[in-house]
């Protein structure tokens, strides 16, 4: 049975926002989908990537300002299903790591990880390649926006 709901990581997310490679496909597959999840994590790692790009001159104060704007009003509307994080699923996070040992599953993808299995295993979309196997080897359909 194909999964209904897509869970966009972070990676996924900031490239609506920010214009970089397999941006535009991300958009697209986005545009595909009815109410994408995220996590409540998302919402900080995605203030702390943008603050990080802006403090490196990938883009302006303004850019960062509009874009902060266009996020807002995106949780706002509902666009996305916010998914929150709670101490059951840093317990699931923890149990992940060896679920896909040796895969070297960073603490917040593993939170990521644990989400989406809570949520019944959505579709799982990522910029991340070492994220992208952890969530195969977890047995989550994966959509990938990198060069393999």
């Amino acid at each position: 049975m194909p999964a209904t709901e897509h869970y966009l990581d972070t990676s996924v997310l900031i490239k609506l926002y920010v214009k970089e490679p397999y941006s535009e496909e991300a958009e697209l597959y986005v545009a595909g989908i009815d109410r994408p999840v995220i996590s409540s994590l998302a919402r900080l790692e995605w203030q702390c990537a943008m603050a990080r790009r802006q403090r490196t001159g990938a883009f302006s104060q303004d850019y960062l300002a509009t874009a902060r704007r266009e996020f807002t009003r995106h949780r706002t509307e509902g666009y996305f299903r916010i998914s929150p994080i709670n101490d059951t699923l840093f317990s699931q996070a923890i149990d992940l790591l060896d679920a896909v040992s040796p895969i070297p599953l960073r603490s917040l993808d593993a939170l990521h990880l644990a989400t989406a299995c809570a949520l019944g295993k959505p579709a799982f979309a990522t910029a991340d390649p070492t994220l992208a196997d952890a969530a195969r080897a977890l047995g989550l359909t994966v959509h990938t926006f990198f060069n393999i």
